[in-house]
């Protein structure tokens, strides 16, 4: 089994990218696949690290990197905390392995599919 955590606030654009990939998925065969809508749930997330489920996050940010895994995230050097950073170091936190699906760039949402199909064949690798 594999993990799907997408995170967002559904209510604002492009912080939405995680939901609109959310929703995309629930209409795919998600065999072998637990799909979650993490919202902006912060710190109530910390359950979904606490076991060997291999875990991807999707989620709007302004990396650069499309895909990142836990290395990446450990090595990004984070000056201050504010609303952007809130996140970075939650999973700085985290001991577990995991990888992250961002779309750092605004999307229209008529390419939801694309992106739902990215996501379906990281998560079949991780199987």
């Amino acid at each position: 089994m594999v993990r799907i955590l997408c995170i967002g606030n559904r209510f604002y654009y492009p912080d939405d990218f995680g939901i609109e990939v959310y929703f995309g998925l629930q209409k795919r065969d998600l065999e072998d696949i637990e799909l979650i809508e993490g919202g902006v749930g912060g710190m109530s997330l910390l359950p979904y690290f606490e076991d060997d489920t291999p875990l991807i996050i999707v989620d709007f940010s302004t990396m650069k990197k499309k895909i990142m895994t836990k290395e990446d995230i450990d090595a990004i050097k984070l000056d201050g905390f504010d609303h952007a950073n809130a996140f970075l170091y939650l999973l700085k936190s985290v001991e577990k392995d995991f990888m992250v699906y961002t779309c750092n760039e605004l999307y229209d949402k008529s390419h939801i599919d694309s992106f739902v199909d990215e996501v379906l064949a990281l998560a079949r690798s991780l199987q």
